[in-house]
Order: structure tokens, then sequence, then C-alpha cells
């Protein structure tokens, strides 16, 4: 049986939220716990999320509301999402105040060749579900091209096309046995990994990321593609943490 953790402080983001957790509980056994998140006036958001991180120990899954859009607004309020995916040891959904649910695919972000990828697993499960497709999404960028004496090194520059397709196909191949029961889309874009993402968010059931997030840099990287996904997703995001022998960050 799983146990879900949700954060719930009244808001119509953390509406959403429990709505969404209690929606998944109907499809998995699951123990829901609600932990109600008051913060003191003048006080900021840590005290909340450390109490909340503290009570999700053993947690599979951690669900708060986001109100997307506003990070100025929830951080003066007192809600730091991102301390909270920091903080918690378990994977972490946040739910935008005014999502619904669609029907849509679950779009998961390959980073590379890792042979264990907890954020491909957690994001075929929950298609399989939610009886939905499942969406691989991997970006690349076209490096730089390196000049040695007066030629160029353009035969790796070409090669970059195919190896990022090796990754998202070798990703696929994974699959193959739930292809039957499962319908499974491969996305190659040519941008950044958070502009890839989120260009797939409107037409998505969540978002799944994987990240690497211990140690005394976790909070930075964080700052970066998580940050800028959490705040702009049009669906449900989904962070997932890396095991002990995974060190792909992303």
């Amino acid at each position: 049986m799983e146990r879900v953790v949700v954060g719930f402080d009244g808001s119509p983001a953390s509406v959403a939220a429990l709505h969404w957790a209690t929606a998944r509980a109907a499809l998995v056994p699951t123990a829901v716990d609600i932990v109600e998140v008051v913060q003191p006036s003048g006080r900021s958001g840590g005290g909340a999320v450390e109490t909340l991180a503290h009570l999700a120990q053993g947690a599979d899954l951690v669900v708060a509301g986001l109100d997307t859009g506003h990070p100025l607004r929830a951080a003066l309020a007192g809600w730091v999402p991102w301390q909270l995916v920091a903080d918690v040891e378990a994977a972490v959904c946040l739910v935008p105040a005014d999502w619904t649910e669609g029907g849509d695919p679950v779009t998961v972000g390959i980073v590379d060749d890792s042979p264990r990828q907890p954020a491909l697993e957690f994001a075929s499960r929950q298609a399989r579900l939610t009886s939905t497709g499942l969406r691989l999404v991997h970006s690349w960028l076209m490096p730089t091209p390196v000049a040695r004496g007066s030629a160029t090194a353009l035969g790796t520059t070409n090669e970059e096309p195919a190896r990022h397709r090796r990754i998202l196909d070798n990703a696929a191949e994974r699959l193959a046995p739930q292809a039957v029961t499962m319908e499974i889309l491969s996305e190659l874009v040519r941008d950044t990994p958070s502009a890839a993402l989120l260009s797939f968010s409107g037409h998505s059931s969540m978002l799944v990321l994987g990240t690497h997030r211990r140690g005394p840099l976790s909070f930075a990287l964080l700052g970066s593609i998580v940050q800028d996904i959490l705040w702009r997703a049009d669906c449900p995001v989904c962070v997932v943490p890396a095991g002990p022998e995974d060190a792909t960050t992303l």
C-alpha cells in the first residue's frame, strides 16, 4: 500500500492537490495523510516546509498545491514549493490551482542512457494507473564547433542528432513490453530541457522530472530547470528523486 502525504492550507491550490491525491487513491491502494499547513503571520515558509518534510518521512509521494504564475506571491505567503522539493525525500507532486484532468498523456523528461531511471518508472506507472499514454521527451542543443587548426570538427556536430535520438529510442525500448497496452510517444526536441517540457505541458496530464537533489548544491541546481518549469507548467509537476546510486541531475 502506498502512503501519500497531502499538504493542505485551505487555498484553492491545496484543494486541487487534495482532489488529485484522492482521485489517484481510487486507482491504487493508498493511505492518505492530510497535513494542515498553518504558517504564523510574519514568518517565512521554512518552518512549515520543514514540518511537512518531517511528517512525510517514509511516504511514497507528497502532494501540494501550487499557485502557478505567481512565485513572488507564493513566497510572501510562506509557501515555498521548490524548498519542499529540495527537502522531502519522496517524490513530490505540485498541482496547479485551476487543474482539471483531461486524459492527456503523462510526459517525462529523458536525460541520458542511465540503466535505472526512477522518473521514467514513476511516469510509466502513473500512465498505466490513469489509462493514459506516455510521452518521452528528450532535448538537445547543437554544440559549438571546436576549431582544430584550420579545420572545424564538423563530424561530431553532424552526429549529435543521431546520438540524442539513440538516447530516446533506448528509453522507449525499455518500455516495449508495456506498449501493448499503453501508447508510448517519443519526442526529440532541439531546445533547452525546460522549454522542451513546457511545450507539452498544455497537452499533458503530468510532467515528470528526475533530479539528484542531495548535497550542498541541490538547492542551486533546483533553481534552474525545475523552478522554471514549476511556475510555468499548465499541469501537475512531479519531481522524482534519484536513488543513492544515481547521479543524474535535471
